[in-house]
């Protein structure tokens, strides 16, 4: 049986909510230890480079860290160490590799408010979103493991062509899969790395330059926990430099990506360009939400806040667009425009704060351009400013009156920014968001189940939600919710933390055996 990690829940419910307060609290103070050093990168042993990075904090604009700019031939040494290096990790029975990577969740559980921490410090994390992305990652890694185990290897007795013939399918592992993880999500990068490492393959891990510390340690602890020294590696540096010397490699035998539609498509054409390979991608989302006149507008407006701010609207299931039924969309906005105004957006240490800053100077310089640009297109009901304090604070941003092809309507933001269109019908709501490029989340919120039923029937959205007051369209949980992108979202059609999604790390064999 798969449970969830889900520890404030879990330790609120027991009545340990102030203990959960004060393990992380501890823990903000305990991984400062961390701070003011230089990480190398990891192959076999610790390469550091001529040319550094910078691990900054946006909280207050503080350096936590030193990391190193991988050269090329960092790379391409790390390249053939592991391409050849998968093959002994892949000797590992199965049975044995999952122990390992289970040996190491247990490490990461023991280890979970520091983890919580750091990302509070990198990405800037309030205590609740940090603790559920560490704990999410934790899910991961039990689910594959279980998957592994559940499943046999995935190897399989096929029966008997003739009768002095036994037949097998045997999946086995590609070789190397690079691993281009985004800033956002640590579990996002754990999982990317875990599903190609438990079912053999050895992994080149660059993670987002915005978190590197987190997976830095991680990488650390699955070589404490057994993983082969010649499997896995670590390597920072930015994607614009690095990412297509480590996508155009030959010896790199698949790609797994989280990130930017264009960025994505870049690897794609990359890693296919001497022909046909594994690139599994997730390619961000323009996540909608449907708000019809049948709706209980105090769970609707909650799960849009929720699904629109929760972390600065930088998550790919962001909902960045809300449709509502015209006949309730004066009181809609109201109550969605006061509830905005109510979201405190402050230092994510404090706990009281909902709201933290943008990851970087490049997202808070964007948010200022959106504010001289694209957000003027309509009409602007709160927001749209930034916060006068050091750090990279702005101001949830909710607008109306965009025309339908406005650059806010059409394109993903990766903001605390939402464009809200009043519909005369679901129908309509529907077909605009089958009309976008993408189709990664969405939600409706209707007491009719006809009408939802209507609406999974017909939108063309990977992970869609009804009446979800805890996330109009954010929240996947492992196990549960398969997280899949449709049409530029995603390019397999195979989920992350689903029963599918090892597969994708596996090639078949057929052996047969005449006796």
């Amino acid at each position: 049986m798969f449970y969830n990690e889900n520890t404030y829940i879990k330790m609120k419910a027991s009545g340990k909510e102030d203990e959960f307060d004060k393990k992380y609290e501890e823990a903000l103070e305990s991984v400062k230890g961390y701070f003011g050093k230089e990480y190398p990168n990891i192959i076999i042993n610790d390469v550091n480079e001529e040319k550094k990075i910078k691990d900054i904090s946006p909280i207050d604009e503080s350096e936590l860290a030193e990391f190193q700019l991988a050269s090329k031939e960092s790379i391409e040494r790390a390249i053939d160490i592991l391409s050849s290096g998968y093959k002994k990790w892949f000797q590992v029975p199965y049975d044995a590799r999952v122990n390992i990577i289970e040996k190491a969740l247990r490490m990461l559980q023991e280890r979970k408010f520091e983890f919580a921490a750091l990302l509070t410090y990198e990405n800037g994390k309030n205590r609740y979103e940090a603790m559920g992305d560490v704990d999410e990652a934790i899910d991961f890694m039990k689910y594959y493991s279980m998957s592994m185990i559940e499943n046999h290897g995935f190897i399989k007795f096929t029966g008997k062509a003739y009768e002095n013939e036994e037949s097998m399918s045997f999946m086995k592992p590609y070789g190397l899969f690079a691993v281009i993880s985004p800033f956002n999500f640590f579990s996002i990068g754990v999982g990317m790395t875990t599903g190609p490492l438990i079912t053999g393959n050895a992994v080149l891990l660059k993670p987002s330059s915005d978190i590197p510390l987190s997976l830095y340690l991680f990488v650390r602890l699955l070589i404490e926990a057994g993983v082969n020294k010649d499997a896995i590696a670590f390597v920072s540096g930015t994607g614009s430099l690095i990412g297509d010397i480590i996508t155009e490699n030959k010896k790199v035998s698949g790609v797994v990506f989280t990130g930017s539609r264009d960025v994505g498509l870049r690897i794609f054409k990359n890693a296919t360009k001497y022909g046909p390979k594994p690139v599994i991608t997730e390619m961000g989302g323009k996540d909608a939400v449907i708000i019809s006149d049948k709706a209980d507008l105090k769970k609707a407006v909650e799960g849009c806040v929720r699904s629109s701010f929760g972390f600065a609207g930088q998550k790919c299931s962001a909902s960045s667009l809300i449709y509502v039924h015209e006949k309730i969309y004066d009181e809609f906005i109201e109550k969605f425009v006061e509830r905005t105004k109510s979201i405190k957006v402050g230092d994510p240490r404090e706990k009281s704060t909902f709201m933290n800053p943008v990851v970087n100077k490049d997202a808070y310089e964007k948010y200022k351009k959106m504010c001289e640009t694209y957000f003027k297109e309509g009409k602007i009901l709160t927001g749209a400013r930034i916060m006068d304090r050091k750090g990279y604070y702005v101001e949830p941003t909710v607008i109306t009156d965009l025309k339908p092809d406005s650059y806010i309507v059409r394109n993903e933001i990766f903001l605390p920014a939402v464009a809200i269109i009043k519909v005369k019908s679901i129908d309509d709501a529907i077909n605009d968001i089958n009309s976008m490029d993408y189709g990664l989340t969405g939600g409706i919120f209707t007491e009719d189940p006809e009408e939802y039923q209507h609406y999974f029937e017909s939108v063309d959205v990977g992970v869609v939600y009804a009446n979800r007051a805890a996330g109009a369209s954010t929240g996947a949980m492992v196990g549960s919710q398969p997280f899949v992108g449709w049409k530029l979202s995603g390019s397999t059609g195979k989920g992350t933390g689903s029963f599918y999604y090892l597969t994708q790390f596996l090639r078949e064999q057929s052996i047969t055996i005449a006796h």
